[in-house]
């Protein structure tokens, strides 16, 4: 029976790595995905480099797997529920503002899946793999918002794979790291002001395969008491689609259809931030943990998009101009026994963007987090673990006007989010 447990948990940790992690939201910040694991999720991600509970730190810090006994699997299942709702106008160059409604709840609910794998080919010497989403994003405008011009539909997914390996080298000092191979798709539409003869829709999509690596050390000064550091490189894109253009015969017709509504090959340059961590983690009883996170990413590196046409036409360009984010949490972990555990955490999350550059297709804020989590032990072999989050956002606001046919974009976003997690660790 147990052989028949372990099989149902691996097929469904494949399933969920596959199926639900190329659907995902956004919930860190500007399009970064946080949601690895359940168990972390209830500390608020506090110590996320430094805790080493579970095959979670694979992705967190891979330093952490010497900490860890026994060959395991494990996979984690997150649904995220965010609303975010827009208030404002939306005016032409004629001075008149376009019609049309708020454009609902601008993000889509969603669902991240990530899998995890270590081999314990040594006591001090350990091999894992990670296949998770570290990068997402779904927003979706009603058709007839008021901010079509700019953006109505927003995609973009990312699956991560990435092995590791561990070594100990003494009884303080762990270090690990390995590589990441990405693939990432993007989708992007918005409606084209046309002027007298109406509109049509624009569609640019496009993907690309991505290399990068990782690299994480754990220092232990007590058994009690360690900190961990993991850095995550950046990963360079070179999205390679077309563009797309609907508008009805009538529309082409009365535009002449011109060049700018033809189907075109398209390229777009993404480049995903590297990130740094520094994690502590204490015990302070055999019942309390306290743990810590800082966290830096790289936005800065995240300046514009442009879309580049394969016949010549002018570059599609939108300024981003975004700036490099932190991430604070702090959390604490109670043990009533060796079956259940009891885990809390806050955290702030910074905005990479100024009001001054904020886009209706990632209408980001600062962010505030409260967190809750459980986990249950079955027993030495098979655990379970659920998270709960709510985050609170900043009122964003946005004075947007990237093109001179899509109008000025004024108004403000109110936003909200609730996340629920839960995943399983099975040990053979």
């Amino acid at each position: 029976m147990w052989k028949n447990v372990r099989g149902s948990a691996l097929t469904s940790a494949l399933a969920l790595a596959t199926v639900l992690g190329a659907g995902s939201e956004a919930m860190a910040a500007g399009f970064q995905l946080r949601e690895q694991s359940s168990e972390g999720l209830g500390n608020a991600f506090a110590g996320s480099a430094a805790k080493a509970y579970n095959l979670s730190t694979i992705f967190y810090n891979p330093a952490g797997m010497t900490r860890l006994e026994g060959n395991q699997t494990a996979g984690s299942a997150t649904v995220i529920m965010p609303v975010a709702k827009f208030e404002g106008s939306n005016t032409l160059t004629t001075g008149t503002q376009t019609t049309g409604s708020m454009g609902g709840d601008a993000i889509n609910d969603a669902a991240v899946g990530a899998f995890y794998a270590m081999w314990d080919a040594r006591p001090d010497f350990k091999v894992g793999v990670a296949v998770t989403a570290p990068f997402g994003l779904r927003s979706d405008y009603e058709e007839d918002w008021v901010g079509r011009f700019h953006a109505l539909e927003s995609s973009i997914t990312n699956i991560n794979f990435s092995p590791n390996v561990a070594y100990r080298i003494n009884d303080h000092l762990s270090i690990g790291g390995g590589a990441q191979v990405a693939y990432t798709k993007v989708r992007l539409s918005n409606a084209v002001n046309l002027g007298a003869a109406g509109q049509a829709k624009a569609v640019v999509e496009g993907d690309d395969v991505s290399f990068g690596g990782v690299a994480g050390m754990l220092y232990e000064f007590t058994p009690t008491s360690r900190v961990g550091v993991n850095y995550r490189s950046r990963m360079k894109n070179k999205l390679k689609g077309d563009a797309t253009y609907q508008a009805s015969a009538a529309t082409k017709a009365a535009v002449g259809n011109p060049q700018s509504l033809q189907d075109v090959d398209a390229t777009a340059d993404l480049t995903l931030p590297d990130t740094m961590t520094l994690s502590l983690y204490h015990e302070l009883s055999p019942e309390w943990a306290v743990m810590g996170d800082v966290q830096w990413t790289n936005w800065s590196t995240f300046k514009e998009v442009r879309i580049k046409f394969a016949d010549g036409r002018a570059d599609a360009v939108t300024e981003e101009k975004w700036d490099d984010t932190w991430f604070f949490s702090l959390g604490a972990t109670y043990t009533m026994n060796e079956q259940h555990k009891f885990h809390f955490g806050v955290a702030y999350d910074q905005a990479p963007m100024s009001d001054q550059y904020r886009t209706a297709r990632i209408p980001d804020a600062n962010r505030y987090w409260l967190s809750l989590g459980y986990t249950y032990d079955v027993d030495p072999n098979f655990s379970t673990n659920i998270g709960y989050t709510h985050i609170f956002a900043d009122s964003a606001n946005i004075n947007e006007q990237n093109k001179s046919n899509s109008g000025v974009l004024t108004g403000s976003y109110d936003a909200y989010v609730d996340i629920i997690s839960a995943s399983f660790v099975v040990k053979f």
